[in-house]
């Protein structure tokens, strides 16, 4: 009865430490929520509003082009991710596939690409766009991070459990390289797939510093980048604020509930079940 009864005890403290942690983590989304809906000279008095006001999202929509923000964002997200993943499963499947003089040495120059601050690049890749007049538009954005090395490297190690012996059955049965990617390797590769491209979404959806170093017109700003818009002085306004921040955490929330069996796949899956 005993060693039942610790049992239970174990799992009762591991199960509310987590929850604490959980609800610890859980503070400032709650506070961006109950921000976004106070009335302005609530927002430094309580944690909660007394009453929800909705005065934060009609300043938002009234004064500034939201919309035209959500759809700069999703394009230049839905982009990076579409030419990262597709480079990256060419790139991957060269890697696993391909034996060719230097192939060890490349993969290492990407994992090297990895470790390189991405504020130390800033300087000279936004002198290379401004030399090709890519300033203040959506190609000095997109084009600079065409290709990601934690993409290729996540796909390379996810092809790498996928049996030799299925692409090499193939090549007898006179099945080309492009014919092996496209009936082997891609069908078992769609929950890394799926998983990488829910990540890559998610990191440009919230990029900040390179949209803001690159875009100036107010009708090109992305979402986070239109956040500084709020600002008066180096005073922040809050209330709207906190309604943008809030606007802009709802795609993400929903792409995550919709995808959430395919990303829990793609880390608990090899390549062939």
């Amino acid at each position: 009865m005993y060693p039942r009864f610790t049992s239970y005890l174990q799992k009762f403290s591991i199960h509310f430490f987590l929850l604490g942690m959980i609800a610890f983590t859980l503070i400032p989304f709650l506070y961006m929520l109950s921000t976004s809906v106070k009335s302005p000279d609530e927002v430094y008095g309580q944690f909660f509003p007394s009453s929800i006001s909705w005065s934060g999202f009609q300043q938002v929509f009234a004064d500034t082009p939201i919309l035209t923000w959500a759809l700069n964002s999703a394009f230049i997200a839905v982009t990076q991710t579409f030419l990262q993943v597709v480079i990256a499963f060419f790139a991957a499947y060269t890697f696993v596939r391909f034996d060719f003089p230097g192939r060890t040495a490349i993969f290492y120059f990407v994992i090297a690409t990895m470790i390189i601050p991405q504020q130390a690049l800033m300087i000279p890749t936004f002198v290379t766009i401004n030399m090709m007049n890519w300033v203040n538009s959506f190609f000095g954005v997109i084009v600079p991070h065409m290709a990601s090395g934690y993409a290729i490297f996540l796909l390379r190690q996810f092809m790498v459990g996928i049996p030799k012996e299925l692409a090499e059955a193939a090549a007898v049965d006179g099945c080309g390289p492009l014919r092996i990617l496209w009936h082997i390797y891609l069908p078992a590769t769609i929950p890394a797939l799926s998983a990488l491209s829910i990540i890559l979404f998610v990191s440009h959806w919230n990029d900040f510093y390179w949209p803001l170093l690159v875009l100036v017109d107010e009708n090109k700003l992305t979402l986070p980048v239109a956040l500084v818009k709020f600002q008066n002085e180096g005073i922040i306004d809050m209330v709207p604020t906190m309604a943008v921040a809030t606007l802009s955490t709802l795609p993400i929330l929903v792409l995550y509930f919709l995808a959430q069996k395919k990303f829990i796949e793609g880390f608990t899956h090899s390549g062939i079940k």
